[in-house]
């Protein structure tokens, strides 16, 4: 775990120095990433114009129940804007980033996104 936190910090602390962002505003944005990606079996902070986050989104749905999935559209968040430059298309399972839509199609196809979304439910 401790790997996936000092992901976390990594993306926080890009986002912080590289915005004009309170100190108590960035605290937000962290506990608000922090919490959607340990909370919630998949996580997927898109951007809802992007044709690749459209299609992740879509193949996510049709094999992750609603309730087992958070989708953030940083376009429409407060903070979103300053937060996508590092967020934009991931997608995490368990808590564990597998990266873009292509990586998620890249696991579909070799069979193994099944079982990474089994583990997660």
């Amino acid at each position: 775990m401790s790997s996936f936190f000092s992901s976390i910090r990594n993306q926080v602390r890009y986002f912080v120095t590289s915005s004009n962002v309170s100190s108590e505003n960035a605290q937000k944005v962290k506990d608000t990433v922090e919490s959607i990606i340990t909370t919630t079996p998949v996580a997927v902070f898109s951007k809802s114009w992007c044709p690749y986050c459209l299609d992740a989104k879509q193949t996510l749905a049709k094999l992750v129940p609603e309730s087992k999935m958070k989708v953030l559209e940083l376009n429409q968040e407060e903070f979103g804007s300053a937060m996508q430059a590092q967020l934009a298309e991931r997608i995490y399972i368990n808590g564990k980033l597998i990266g873009g839509n292509s990586d998620l199609q890249q696991l579909k196809s070799s069979g193994k996104l099944d079982a990474l979304l089994s583990a997660a439910q």
